[in-house]
């Protein structure tokens, strides 16, 4: 290699680059270049000069590559030392630079790893990568409140009660009658008032699996729901004629038929408390993008986050039916009915769930369901209180003696007498509990969001309180599991995990 012409002006750069380089450990490429810059004719080659880019660098294309310190094995030296005859003052540069020279006309050498090290390069990496699965929810313990709006479904169907104006009527047109809601009293004739409940979750990390899914154990309380109405209805009275009350309990029964006013009071409520265990998915890479500045943000990807819950759960779901009857201007010691059941149901059973969540960095959204087959105890209690001490209405449309269809009996006096019983049953059968919950959330911090979401609640192989009627008091211990109730409507929450 010659050395530049003298009358040349400018600068020369001088690249090393080989294949043996790649035996270096820790290191894929070396690049050096030396920019020397001047009047080479009139600089003494006794010392190769390095302009710098910078105070204490040198260029490394667009980078800047810092000079090692004194005691490094890379170093610049005298051109002149140890200079090849017919060499450029250049090879004592890259001699002392790599070492050892290779055979031939080259002037480049294996570089010593042991005694040429990198120390005081600066080198421009990729971020490390990071996982948003450490960035949202961590901490020890995680735990939701929830506020929770609920409209419990009607009553079973049943009627109690319809206008004497109704026995006039031949059979078909009154059973037309009796299967509509005109002119009868019966038990789902009003809705539930909208109840408000909670649902709290506390849990504790278990830490991770060998898959990198979370395990946690968590109890959660849901319930605190109360529904009530009550209704009432009126035979119909003008100044032509009066009617009155019919009850389709038996017969014998003082106290119902010959009323003037029908009332009824329906209440339910709901609690349940689970533990479970659950396993689920964190979110994998995140996305890491480099912003006009120069430094690297780091964005969580979006990723459907599934979830198992494995458990047991206990709930106790109550109702209580009351009847009434009352006659205008007399007296309760002579003429009223009450009829009071109650129903209360423990179901303890396995429970199984899931969830499956759509998180984003800012947002998350997702369904959350539960179902546990369960063991229902059931039992049930009733009283009746009813009496008629001589109250008549012997001109009540239809009068007395009437002949009433279908068969013609004419119509008789009101029952009297008084009627006071209890009576008790139970039963153990097979039940279920389930909910699902629609629901979407942000993200205020990683560690805390706030949610809203719609919910499902039904409960099934129940003794309601509407399915007890004693009708004919053939069986005063009768018990009918068949009921169900269903809930639903919407909740708002928030999360936290510390």
């Amino acid at each position: 290699m010659s050395g530049p012409s003298p009358s040349v002006k400018g600068s020369v750069v001088i690249t090393f680059l080989h294949p043996v380089i790649r035996r270096v450990p820790g290191h894929a490429i070396l690049a050096l270049s030396i920019l020397v810059a001047g009047d080479v004719a009139a600089a003494q080659p006794s010392r190769a000069t390095v302009a710098p880019a910078e105070e204490k660098g040198l260029l490394l294309g667009p980078e800047t590559l810092y000079p090692p310190e004194p005691d490094a094995a890379i170093g610049l030296v005298d051109a002149a030392d140890g200079a090849a005859p017919g060499s450029d003052g250049f090879d004592g540069a890259l001699r002392s630079v790599v070492g050892q020279p290779l055979a031939g006309d080259f002037s480049e050498a294996i570089v010593n790893a042991d005694e040429a090290p990198l120390d005081g390069l600066l080198l421009d990496e990729m971020p490390e990568e990071v996982s948003s699965g450490g960035w949202f929810g961590t901490g020890e313990y995680y735990g939701s409140a929830e506020l929770v709006f609920l409209n419990r479904g009607r009553n079973y169907r049943r009627v109690i009660g319809y206008d004497s104006e109704l026995l006039t009527l031949d059979p078909i047109p009154l059973y037309a009658i009796l299967r509509s809601k005109q002119g009868v009293f019966t038990t789902d004739s009003l809705p539930y008032n909208v109840s408000p409940g909670a649902r709290i979750t506390l849990g504790e990390y278990l830490g991770r699996d060998y898959l990198d899914r979370d395990r946690s154990l968590e109890v959660t309380y849901y319930g605190g729901f109360s529904f009530y109405q009550n209704d009432a209805w009126n035979a119909v009275m003008s100044p032509q004629s009066q009617s009155y009350l019919v009850t389709l309990l038996s017969e014998s029964t003082p106290g119902f038929t010959g009323a003037q006013q029908y009332l009824s009071t329906s209440s339910s409520n709901f609690n349940s408390i689970e533990a479970n265990f659950k396993l689920h998915r964190r979110l994998g890479r995140d996305k890491m993008m480099m912003v006009p500045n120069g430094e690297w943000t780091r964005h969580a990807e979006r990723g459907w986050l599934p979830a198992i819950f494995v458990g047991t759960r206990l709930a106790n779901y109550n109702e209580t039916f009351s009847f009434s009857s009352r006659a205008y201007s007399t007296p309760v010691e002579k003429f009223s009915g009450d009829y009071l059941i109650q129903t209360q149901n423990w179901l303890w059973g396995l429970n199984l769930g899931g969830e499956l969540i759509s998180r984003n960095e800012f947002f998350y959204w997702g369904l959350r369901g539960r179902a546990a087959p369960a063991i229902a105890f059931d039992g049930t209690q009733q009283q009746m209180n009813a009496r008629n001490n001589g109250y008549q209405q012997p001109n009540a449309v239809p009068v007395q003696g009437t002949p009433i269809p279908p068969n013609g009996d004419p119509r008789l006096p009101f029952p009297e007498g008084t009627e006071i019983w209890k009576m008790a049953g139970q039963q153990v059968g097979p039940g279920f509990i389930g909910d699902l919950t629609c629901l979407a959330g942000w993200n205020l911090t990683p560690n805390s969001s706030v949610q809203i979401g719609y919910d499902i609640l039904w409960v099934a192989g129940v003794a309601t309180a509407t399915r007890q009627f004693s009708l004919n008091k053939t069986r005063y211990n009768q018990i009918d599991p068949g009921g169900q109730s269903f809930m639903m409507g919407f909740s708002l929450g928030y999360n936290q995990s510390w």
